[in-house]
Protein backbone atom coordinates (compact mmCIF):
# COMPACT_ATOMS: atom_id res chain seq x y z
CA UNK A 1 0.00 0.00 0.00
CA UNK A 2 1.49 3.52 -0.86
CA UNK A 3 2.49 5.82 1.94
CA UNK A 4 0.52 9.18 0.95
CA UNK A 5 1.88 12.53 2.96
CA UNK A 6 -1.79 13.52 3.65
CA UNK A 7 -3.37 12.47 6.75
CA UNK A 8 -6.29 12.55 5.11
CA UNK A 9 -5.30 11.02 1.84
CA UNK A 10 -3.59 8.70 3.98
CA UNK A 11 -7.03 7.35 6.17
CA UNK A 12 -9.11 7.54 2.49
CA UNK A 13 -6.06 5.11 1.05
CA UNK A 14 -6.59 2.84 3.94
CA UNK A 15 -10.31 2.76 3.68
CA UNK A 16 -10.67 1.75 -0.01
CA UNK A 17 -7.09 0.56 -0.24
CA UNK A 18 -7.49 -2.17 2.74
CA UNK A 19 -10.78 -2.04 4.55
CA UNK A 20 -12.89 -2.45 1.77
CA UNK A 21 -10.59 -4.97 0.03
CA UNK A 22 -10.66 -6.89 3.17
CA UNK A 23 -6.76 -6.44 3.99
CA UNK A 24 -5.90 -5.36 7.95
CA UNK A 25 -4.63 -1.97 8.98
CA UNK A 26 -1.51 -1.02 7.51
CA UNK A 27 1.56 -0.57 10.36
CA UNK A 28 0.86 3.35 11.00
CA UNK A 29 -2.65 2.30 12.69
CA UNK A 30 -0.23 0.51 15.30
CA UNK A 31 2.83 2.99 15.23
CA UNK A 32 1.90 6.25 14.06
CA UNK A 33 1.17 9.04 17.53
CA UNK A 34 -0.52 11.14 14.76
CA UNK A 35 -2.85 8.94 14.49
CA UNK A 36 -3.44 7.67 18.03
CA UNK A 37 -4.09 11.31 19.01
CA UNK A 38 -6.76 11.04 15.67
CA UNK A 39 -8.71 8.32 17.20
CA UNK A 40 -8.64 9.86 20.72
CA UNK A 41 -10.37 12.58 19.72
CA UNK A 42 -12.74 11.34 16.92
CA UNK A 43 -13.20 7.84 18.15
CA UNK A 44 -13.08 7.92 21.63
CA UNK A 45 -13.92 11.48 22.09
CA UNK A 46 -16.84 11.67 20.79
CA UNK A 47 -18.05 8.32 21.83
CA UNK A 48 -19.37 6.20 24.66
CA UNK A 49 -17.06 4.95 26.72
CA UNK A 50 -17.55 2.20 29.00
CA UNK A 51 -16.81 2.65 32.72
CA UNK A 52 -18.34 -0.41 34.41
CA UNK A 53 -21.51 -2.47 35.83
CA UNK A 54 -24.54 -0.90 37.47
CA UNK A 55 -24.29 -3.68 40.26
CA UNK A 56 -20.87 -1.89 41.18
CA UNK A 57 -23.47 0.81 42.37
CA UNK A 58 -26.14 -1.62 43.73
CA UNK A 59 -27.22 0.66 46.61
CA UNK A 60 -28.06 4.50 46.97
CA UNK A 61 -24.73 5.88 47.78
CA UNK A 62 -22.24 3.32 46.31
CA UNK A 63 -19.75 4.80 44.35
CA UNK A 64 -16.51 4.34 42.83
CA UNK A 65 -14.18 6.51 40.49
CA UNK A 66 -12.09 5.86 37.13
CA UNK A 67 -11.03 7.72 34.38
CA UNK A 68 -12.63 8.68 31.12
CA UNK A 69 -10.00 9.32 28.75
CA UNK A 70 -7.91 11.07 31.55
CA UNK A 71 -10.86 12.91 33.17
CA UNK A 72 -11.09 12.25 36.95
CA UNK A 73 -14.82 10.79 37.20
CA UNK A 74 -16.78 9.67 39.89
CA UNK A 75 -19.48 6.69 39.40
CA UNK A 76 -22.23 7.50 41.64
CA UNK A 77 -25.80 5.74 42.55
CA UNK A 78 -27.86 8.93 43.63
CA UNK A 79 -31.22 7.74 43.38
CA UNK A 80 -32.87 3.93 43.83
CA UNK A 81 -33.07 4.13 39.73
CA UNK A 82 -30.19 7.10 38.73
CA UNK A 83 -26.65 6.74 38.26
CA UNK A 84 -24.87 9.72 37.79
CA UNK A 85 -21.22 10.18 35.90
CA UNK A 86 -19.66 13.07 37.94
CA UNK A 87 -16.23 15.17 37.00
CA UNK A 88 -14.42 14.44 40.26
CA UNK A 89 -12.90 17.97 40.73
CA UNK A 90 -13.87 20.85 43.29
CA UNK A 91 -15.62 23.43 41.86
CA UNK A 92 -13.66 25.56 44.38
CA UNK A 93 -9.78 24.69 43.64
CA UNK A 94 -9.59 21.21 41.69
CA UNK A 95 -9.19 19.14 44.78
CA UNK A 96 -10.98 15.29 43.48
CA UNK A 97 -13.53 15.06 46.11
CA UNK A 98 -13.29 10.78 46.27
CA UNK A 99 -10.84 8.19 45.86
CA UNK A 100 -11.67 4.63 44.96
CA UNK A 101 -15.23 2.87 45.66
CA UNK A 102 -17.72 2.87 48.90
CA UNK A 103 -20.72 4.00 50.04
CA UNK A 104 -21.36 7.67 51.34
CA UNK A 105 -23.99 10.17 51.87
CA UNK A 106 -22.08 13.08 50.05
CA UNK A 107 -18.61 13.71 48.54
CA UNK A 108 -16.81 16.04 51.09
CA UNK A 109 -13.53 17.74 49.66
CA UNK A 110 -10.43 16.89 51.36
CA UNK A 111 -8.56 20.59 50.94
CA UNK A 112 -11.20 23.01 51.90
CA UNK A 113 -14.22 20.86 53.12
CA UNK A 114 -16.51 22.02 50.27
CA UNK A 115 -19.76 19.40 50.12
CA UNK A 116 -21.66 17.73 47.51
CA UNK A 117 -24.82 16.27 47.10
CA UNK A 118 -25.10 12.35 45.84
CA UNK A 119 -26.22 14.38 42.14
CA UNK A 120 -22.92 17.15 42.24
CA UNK A 121 -25.16 19.74 44.28
CA UNK A 122 -23.05 22.11 46.15
CA UNK A 123 -24.38 21.51 50.11
CA UNK A 124 -21.82 23.21 52.06
CA UNK A 125 -18.79 25.73 51.60
CA UNK A 126 -17.51 26.62 55.16
CA UNK A 127 -17.43 30.63 55.84
CA UNK A 128 -18.51 31.32 52.14
CA UNK A 129 -21.31 33.54 52.71
CA UNK A 130 -20.84 35.53 49.53
CA UNK A 131 -21.31 34.34 45.93
CA UNK A 132 -18.81 33.22 43.73
CA UNK A 133 -17.00 36.10 41.86
CA UNK A 134 -18.24 37.16 38.84
CA UNK A 135 -17.56 35.42 35.61
CA UNK A 136 -17.20 36.16 32.35
CA UNK A 137 -19.35 34.38 30.24
CA UNK A 138 -18.56 33.41 26.29
CA UNK A 139 -21.01 36.33 25.11
CA UNK A 140 -18.52 38.75 27.70
CA UNK A 141 -21.97 39.38 29.73
CA UNK A 142 -20.94 39.80 33.20
CA UNK A 143 -22.72 36.81 35.81
CA UNK A 144 -22.98 36.07 38.94
CA UNK A 145 -23.22 32.32 39.99
CA UNK A 146 -24.38 32.21 43.28
CA UNK A 147 -23.17 29.20 45.59
CA UNK A 148 -26.32 27.83 45.07
CA UNK A 149 -26.18 27.27 41.23
CA UNK A 150 -22.79 25.57 41.73
CA UNK A 151 -22.53 21.68 41.59
CA UNK A 152 -20.04 18.92 40.04
CA UNK A 153 -20.64 19.13 36.03
CA UNK A 154 -22.13 15.96 34.95
CA UNK A 155 -21.29 13.66 32.45
CA UNK A 156 -23.96 12.24 30.03
CA UNK A 157 -23.97 8.81 30.84
CA UNK A 158 -26.87 5.62 29.84
CA UNK A 159 -26.95 1.94 31.22
CA UNK A 160 -27.19 -0.97 28.51
CA UNK A 161 -27.99 -4.53 29.64
CA UNK A 162 -25.80 -3.41 33.15
CA UNK A 163 -23.23 -2.13 31.53
CA UNK A 164 -22.49 2.08 32.52
CA UNK A 165 -21.13 3.95 29.14
CA UNK A 166 -20.31 8.08 29.45
CA UNK A 167 -19.22 10.34 26.84
CA UNK A 168 -17.50 13.52 27.44
CA UNK A 169 -18.27 15.06 24.07
CA UNK A 170 -21.81 15.46 25.98
CA UNK A 171 -20.90 16.66 28.79
CA UNK A 172 -22.77 19.19 30.66
CA UNK A 173 -22.64 21.77 33.51
CA UNK A 174 -25.93 22.52 35.05
CA UNK A 175 -25.01 26.29 36.22
CA UNK A 176 -28.75 27.36 35.63
CA UNK A 177 -32.17 25.94 34.74
CA UNK A 178 -32.73 26.62 31.26
CA UNK A 179 -29.08 24.88 30.50
CA UNK A 180 -29.91 22.56 32.46
CA UNK A 181 -33.31 21.95 30.55
CA UNK A 182 -31.57 22.08 27.09
CA UNK A 183 -28.93 19.68 28.27
CA UNK A 184 -31.83 17.04 29.21
CA UNK A 185 -33.13 17.27 26.36
CA UNK A 186 -29.97 16.88 24.36
CA UNK A 187 -29.06 14.12 26.49
CA UNK A 188 -32.51 12.18 25.26
CA UNK A 189 -31.60 12.61 21.88
CA UNK A 190 -28.13 11.02 21.97
CA UNK A 191 -29.34 8.36 24.00
CA UNK A 192 -32.07 7.40 21.97
CA UNK A 193 -29.67 7.57 18.89
CA UNK A 194 -27.44 5.24 20.51
CA UNK A 195 -30.58 3.11 21.41
CA UNK A 196 -31.68 2.72 18.16
CA UNK A 197 -28.27 1.35 16.66
CA UNK A 198 -27.92 -1.23 19.57
CA UNK A 199 -31.39 -2.41 18.84
CA UNK A 200 -29.74 -5.32 16.30
CA UNK A 201 -27.79 -6.14 19.09
CA UNK A 202 -30.36 -6.22 21.72
CA UNK A 203 -32.02 -9.01 19.12
CA UNK A 204 -29.32 -10.72 19.20
CA UNK A 205 -28.24 -11.15 23.24
CA UNK A 206 -31.11 -9.56 24.98
CA UNK A 207 -32.44 -13.32 25.92
CA UNK A 208 -29.04 -13.83 27.99
CA UNK A 209 -30.53 -11.15 30.03
CA UNK A 210 -26.97 -9.56 31.08
CA UNK A 211 -29.15 -6.80 32.94
CA UNK A 212 -29.85 -9.34 35.63
CA UNK A 213 -26.29 -11.08 36.19
CA UNK A 214 -24.65 -10.94 39.37
CA UNK A 215 -20.90 -9.74 39.70
CA UNK A 216 -18.51 -12.16 40.67
CA UNK A 217 -15.13 -10.01 40.04
CA UNK A 218 -14.01 -6.94 38.54
CA UNK A 219 -10.18 -6.15 38.20
CA UNK A 220 -7.96 -3.89 36.74
CA UNK A 221 -4.89 -4.62 34.71
CA UNK A 222 -2.27 -2.87 32.27
CA UNK A 223 -1.94 -4.90 28.95
CA UNK A 224 1.15 -4.45 26.57
CA UNK A 225 0.05 -3.48 23.50
CA UNK A 226 -2.18 -1.05 21.07
CA UNK A 227 -5.68 -0.81 22.14
CA UNK A 228 -6.85 -1.69 18.82
CA UNK A 229 -5.25 -5.29 18.92
CA UNK A 230 -6.79 -6.49 21.71
CA UNK A 231 -9.99 -5.30 20.26
CA UNK A 232 -8.74 -6.92 17.15
CA UNK A 233 -8.19 -10.23 19.00
CA UNK A 234 -11.05 -10.15 21.13
CA UNK A 235 -13.69 -10.02 18.06
CA UNK A 236 -11.10 -12.62 16.24
CA UNK A 237 -12.71 -16.01 16.23
CA UNK A 238 -9.63 -17.08 13.45
CA UNK A 239 -7.28 -17.31 16.54
CA UNK A 240 -9.25 -19.18 18.66
CA UNK A 241 -8.07 -22.67 18.01
CA UNK A 242 -4.20 -21.73 17.55
CA UNK A 243 -3.66 -19.74 20.49
CA UNK A 244 -5.88 -21.11 23.05
CA UNK A 245 -5.27 -25.32 22.68
CA UNK A 246 -6.11 -26.14 26.02
CA UNK A 247 -8.89 -23.24 27.20
CA UNK A 248 -11.36 -22.72 24.40
CA UNK A 249 -10.39 -25.17 21.35
CA UNK A 250 -12.67 -28.02 22.93
CA UNK A 251 -15.01 -25.88 23.76
CA UNK A 252 -15.52 -23.23 21.05
CA UNK A 253 -13.40 -23.93 18.00
CA UNK A 254 -12.83 -21.84 14.97
CA UNK A 255 -14.35 -23.78 12.71
CA UNK A 256 -17.60 -24.10 14.16
CA UNK A 257 -17.98 -19.52 14.65
CA UNK A 258 -20.55 -17.69 12.75
CA UNK A 259 -21.04 -13.94 12.41
CA UNK A 260 -23.64 -12.10 13.76
CA UNK A 261 -24.70 -8.65 13.39
CA UNK A 262 -22.78 -5.39 12.64
CA UNK A 263 -24.27 -1.75 12.95
CA UNK A 264 -22.73 1.70 13.50
CA UNK A 265 -22.02 1.02 16.58
CA UNK A 266 -21.18 -3.07 17.40
CA UNK A 267 -20.03 -5.81 15.72
CA UNK A 268 -21.06 -9.54 17.24
CA UNK A 269 -20.35 -13.22 16.41
CA UNK A 270 -21.54 -16.46 17.72
CA UNK A 271 -18.84 -19.15 19.07
CA UNK A 272 -20.94 -22.27 19.11
CA UNK A 273 -19.83 -25.47 21.21
CA UNK A 274 -18.55 -29.01 20.62
CA UNK A 275 -20.88 -31.52 21.17
CA UNK A 276 -18.36 -32.44 24.36
CA UNK A 277 -18.51 -29.16 26.05
CA UNK A 278 -20.27 -29.26 29.07
CA UNK A 279 -24.14 -27.87 29.30
CA UNK A 280 -24.98 -24.86 30.50
CA UNK A 281 -28.29 -26.05 32.87
CA UNK A 282 -28.52 -22.60 34.88
CA UNK A 283 -29.93 -19.97 32.46
CA UNK A 284 -32.55 -17.57 31.96
CA UNK A 285 -36.01 -19.15 30.82
CA UNK A 286 -35.93 -17.19 27.58
CA UNK A 287 -33.03 -18.57 25.85
CA UNK A 288 -33.51 -21.75 23.61
CA UNK A 289 -31.57 -24.50 23.78
CA UNK A 290 -29.69 -23.19 20.65
CA UNK A 291 -28.58 -20.26 22.52
CA UNK A 292 -27.71 -22.43 25.27
CA UNK A 293 -25.21 -24.12 23.05
CA UNK A 294 -23.39 -20.67 21.99
CA UNK A 295 -21.48 -17.92 23.59
CA UNK A 296 -21.89 -14.64 21.79
CA UNK A 297 -19.48 -11.90 21.77
CA UNK A 298 -19.73 -8.55 20.39
CA UNK A 299 -17.64 -5.61 20.33
CA UNK A 300 -19.64 -1.92 21.38
CA UNK A 301 -17.61 0.75 20.02
CA UNK A 302 -15.24 2.05 20.59
CA UNK A 303 -13.55 -0.21 23.24
CA UNK A 304 -16.52 -2.52 25.45
CA UNK A 305 -15.87 -6.07 24.38
CA UNK A 306 -17.85 -9.17 25.92
CA UNK A 307 -18.74 -12.64 25.76
CA UNK A 308 -22.40 -13.58 27.03
CA UNK A 309 -23.29 -17.30 27.56
CA UNK A 310 -25.98 -18.93 29.70
CA UNK A 311 -24.56 -18.64 32.80
CA UNK A 312 -21.68 -16.13 32.48
CA UNK A 313 -20.76 -12.78 31.22
CA UNK A 314 -17.33 -12.18 30.29
CA UNK A 315 -16.23 -8.32 29.88
CA UNK A 316 -13.35 -6.06 28.59
CA UNK A 317 -13.24 -2.22 29.21
CA UNK A 318 -10.45 -0.53 27.50
CA UNK A 319 -8.87 2.89 27.34
CA UNK A 320 -5.82 3.74 25.42
CA UNK A 321 -2.58 3.94 27.37
CA UNK A 322 -0.04 5.39 25.00
CA UNK A 323 0.43 4.08 21.30
CA UNK A 324 1.77 0.35 22.65
CA UNK A 325 -0.22 -0.20 26.33
CA UNK A 326 -3.86 0.21 27.35
CA UNK A 327 -6.03 0.34 30.20
CA UNK A 328 -8.29 -3.04 30.80
CA UNK A 329 -10.70 -3.40 33.65
CA UNK A 330 -12.39 -6.63 33.50
CA UNK A 331 -14.49 -8.88 34.89
CA UNK A 332 -16.65 -11.93 35.14
CA UNK A 333 -21.07 -11.62 36.12
CA UNK A 334 -22.89 -14.69 36.34
CA UNK A 335 -26.81 -15.72 36.17
CA UNK A 336 -26.66 -17.80 39.03
CA UNK A 337 -27.02 -15.67 41.82
CA UNK A 338 -25.62 -17.68 44.16
CA UNK A 339 -22.57 -19.26 43.59
CA UNK A 340 -20.17 -20.56 46.29
CA UNK A 341 -16.50 -18.62 46.54
CA UNK A 342 -15.15 -21.52 45.09
CA UNK A 343 -17.32 -22.00 41.90
CA UNK A 344 -16.31 -17.94 41.44
CA UNK A 345 -13.06 -18.89 41.81
CA UNK A 346 -13.13 -21.61 39.60
CA UNK A 347 -14.16 -18.99 36.53
CA UNK A 348 -12.11 -16.51 37.32
CA UNK A 349 -9.17 -18.90 36.99
CA UNK A 350 -10.20 -20.12 33.58
CA UNK A 351 -10.66 -16.18 32.05
CA UNK A 352 -7.00 -15.49 33.64
CA UNK A 353 -6.10 -18.19 31.71
CA UNK A 354 -7.62 -17.75 28.51
CA UNK A 355 -6.22 -14.03 29.00
CA UNK A 356 -3.09 -14.66 29.43
CA UNK A 357 -2.54 -16.77 26.74
CA UNK A 358 -4.14 -13.58 24.84
CA UNK A 359 -1.34 -10.95 26.25
CA UNK A 360 1.34 -13.28 25.89
CA UNK A 361 0.51 -13.37 22.36
CA UNK A 362 -0.47 -9.16 21.77
CA UNK A 363 3.36 -8.41 23.01
CA UNK A 364 4.94 -10.39 20.32
CA UNK A 365 2.85 -8.99 18.20
CA UNK A 366 3.49 -5.73 19.35
CA UNK A 367 7.03 -6.63 18.14
CA UNK A 368 6.22 -7.55 14.17
CA UNK A 369 3.38 -4.52 13.83
CA UNK A 370 6.67 -1.86 14.15
CA UNK A 371 8.64 -3.31 11.47
CA UNK A 372 9.27 -2.10 8.25
CA UNK A 373 8.41 -5.27 6.82
CA UNK A 374 5.02 -5.38 7.89
CA UNK A 375 1.90 -5.22 5.72
CA UNK A 376 -1.30 -5.52 5.98
CA UNK A 377 -2.36 -9.02 4.11
CA UNK A 378 -5.88 -10.69 3.35
CA UNK A 379 -8.15 -11.30 6.36
CA UNK A 380 -10.35 -14.46 6.72
CA UNK A 381 -13.94 -15.05 5.59
CA UNK A 382 -16.37 -13.17 7.26
CA UNK A 383 -17.39 -15.92 9.77
CA UNK A 384 -13.57 -15.86 11.24
CA UNK A 385 -12.73 -12.14 10.87
CA UNK A 386 -15.56 -10.38 9.75
CA UNK A 387 -15.88 -8.57 12.89
CA UNK A 388 -12.12 -7.21 12.58
CA UNK A 389 -13.46 -5.83 9.42
CA UNK A 390 -16.41 -4.36 10.93
CA UNK A 391 -14.62 -2.65 13.85
CA UNK A 392 -11.46 -1.40 11.13
CA UNK A 393 -14.69 0.40 9.33
CA UNK A 394 -15.80 1.91 11.60
CA UNK A 395 -12.50 3.17 13.12
CA UNK A 396 -11.30 4.54 9.77
CA UNK A 397 -14.71 6.01 9.12
CA UNK A 398 -14.93 8.28 12.14
CA UNK A 399 -11.13 9.59 11.43
CA UNK A 400 -12.38 10.55 8.18
CA UNK A 401 -15.18 12.60 9.61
Amino acid sequence: MSRPTSQHHFLQSALTESVEHNRALPAEFYTSEALHQLELTKFFGVGWVCLGRTDEVQSVGDYFTASLLGEPVIVVRSGADQIEVLANVCRHRGMPVAEGRGNTKKFRCSYHAWTYDLDGRLRNAPMMNKPVPAVISADNAVAARALSDCRLPSIRSYCWGGFIFASLSAAETVANPETAKENCEGKQHVLADAAVDLKALQRDVGAYHMEEMALIGCFEETWDCNWKSLVENFMDAYHLSVVHPKTLRPLTPTNLCQKLSSGKHHTSYIANYTEAAPARDNHHPELTAEQCRQSRLFCIYPSLVASVSADTLAFFMLQPNGLDKVSVKWGLASFEQHLTEDQKQARIDKWRAINEEDHAILQRLQTGLRSSYYQGGVMAPEQFEGCVGDFHRALVTALLQ
